[in-house]
């Protein structure tokens, strides 16, 4: 038999059957390939896509707390200048301790102002005997915020206890009096402003998560344009081509070898 056919039947076998095993185990690489770079992207995709949408969620309850907050120490502020306006106009009064029960009546607004001022059943403005949080908290996976939750029937009690234990017909009486709700209005301005710098910050910050969500659904939209299988295959092809040069080579070198025995 001739050397010469042998070898030329050996290495066409050996092409032959090394290049099916490798298309085969190819295809099964390219849709392995496409399926896990679709769920890989799926997957972190939903991921950032909840992520975010909690951030933004959990932001705009603390911009809605702050909002509410502001609005109840507005009604306090009308209130404690209601009390103020008393006060000053009691000149016309023979006992100018009769205006007391006027006042004591907006002061019991004013605190119950501040304990029906709630977010999701949380007081924002008093601090009950049982409530043990003493801060406001918001957060986030990338960032906390954090203030200190105000008690204003403080300010209620302190100007009662003020006006109540006073003769008001004394001039002194009656200026520490206005004195007191005038510290009490500056105070909650102080509270309020607060309030305002932490909605700042939370908008900020929604405004970036906000972003971010955009960003990633374009994202996500150039993925889903994109052909895995045909990247896959493209890749697929180039390592086979390759192979098949290493193929080929090995195949020189058994060849050879098997001539050699055949000729010794």
């Amino acid at each position: 038999m001739d050397v010469n056919a042998i070898n030329n039947n050996t290495l066409s076998n050996l092409n032959t059957s090394s290049l099916q095993l490798e298309k085969t185990s190819s295809k099964y690489k390219i849709n392995d390939s496409e399926k896990e770079a679709l769920n890989l992207n799926i997957n972190n995709y939903n991921k950032q896509r909840d992520e975010l949408s909690l951030n933004v969620q959990s932001l705009n309850d603390g911009i809605a707390i702050s909002k509410i907050a502001q609005n109840g120490i507005e009604k306090q502020q009308e209130f404690l200048k209601n009390v103020q306006n008393k006060l000053e106009n009691t000149n016309n009064l023979e006992n100018k301790n009769d205006i007391k029960q006027s006042i004591n009546e907006d002061l019991r607004n004013f605190n119950q102002t501040a304990y029906e001022t709630k977010y999701k059943n949380e007081s924002l403005l008093a601090n009950d005997f049982y409530d043990d949080k003493t801060t406001i908290d918001i957060n986030t996976s990338s960032e906390n915020f954090t203030m200190s939750k105000p008690n204003t029937t403080n300010f209620a009690n302190d100007i009662f206890e003020t006006i109540n234990n006073s003769d008001l017909n004394n001039n002194e009486n009656l200026n520490n009096a206005l004195n007191k709700v005038s510290s009490s209005s500056s105070q909650l301005d102080s509270i309020s402003n607060q309030f305002s710098q932490f909605s700042k910050q939370l908008e900020e910050k929604a405004l970036e998560n906000i972003k971010e969500q955009n960003n990633l659904y374009n994202e996500n939209k150039m993925n889903k344009n994109k052909d895995f299988g045909r990247e896959s295959t493209d890749f697929s092809k180039s390592n086979v081509n390759a192979n098949a040069g290493y193929l080929a080579a090995s195949q020189a070198n058994i060849v050879q070898e098997q001539s050699v025995r055949l000729l010794s």
